[in-house]
């Protein structure tokens, strides 16, 4: 929050990929930021997509949308997130400590429908390319120097992914931990 206006500046996501037990927490601007995909959430999704997230002040309810523009399927892929504050009493906690199960099972059953409609399944990319957690970084860095051209040419990066100028303003930084099963 910025000062006696309440103006949200930076909002912190944590995005889990279930099947793989991964878990990535990364900064955002929640007024629109594009972030290159840190994770391999879905095994019908490849990692060339970039996530372009808003968020409002969450005050009594929250929104978050999330889309996905691929370079070359374009934006093929968008999800919401709508939430009201809910009293802290003790029957939303009994109702709402399974919530993690139900989630993974729907995520499992609909990889499921989507299995049996053929559609291609793509490999966790930690198999076929170990390098993937830093080629997301140096994506990202490119991206927000392409978002900061206009303010200023001096701190783009390099074709080599290192910037040469001072990015400490714009700079995000990606944190991939181990997830614990939600049924765990």
């Amino acid at each position: 929050m910025d000062g006696s206006a309440r103006l949200l500046k930076k909002c912190i996501a944590e995005v889990t990929n279930t099947p793989w037990g991964e878990r990535v927490v990364f900064i955002f601007d929640p007024n629109s930021d594009v972030v290159a995909k840190p994770l391999h959430v879905s095994p019908f999704m490849d990692m060339l997509g970039n996530w372009n997230i808003k968020a409002n002040d969450p005050t009594d309810s929250l929104s978050v949308f999330i889309s996905v523009q691929h370079p070359e399927l374009g934006d093929y892929f968008v999800a919401s997130l709508k939430a009201k504050r809910l009293s802290s009493v003790s029957d939303h906690a009994m109702f709402f400590w399974l919530m993690p199960h139900k989630v993974a099972l729907w995520i499992y059953w609909h990889a499921l429908k989507l299995w049996w409609k053929n559609v291609h399944f793509i490999q966790h990319p930690r198999y076929t390319n170990p390098t993937y957690r830093e080629e997301a970084m140096i994506r990202d860095k490119k991206l927000q120097c392409n978002q900061a051209l206009a303010w200023d040419r001096g701190n783009c990066l390099q074709a080599d992914g290192h910037h040469p100028g001072n990015l400490a303003d714009r700079k995000r930084w990606f944190k991939w931990r181990d997830a614990k099963r939600p049924w765990c």
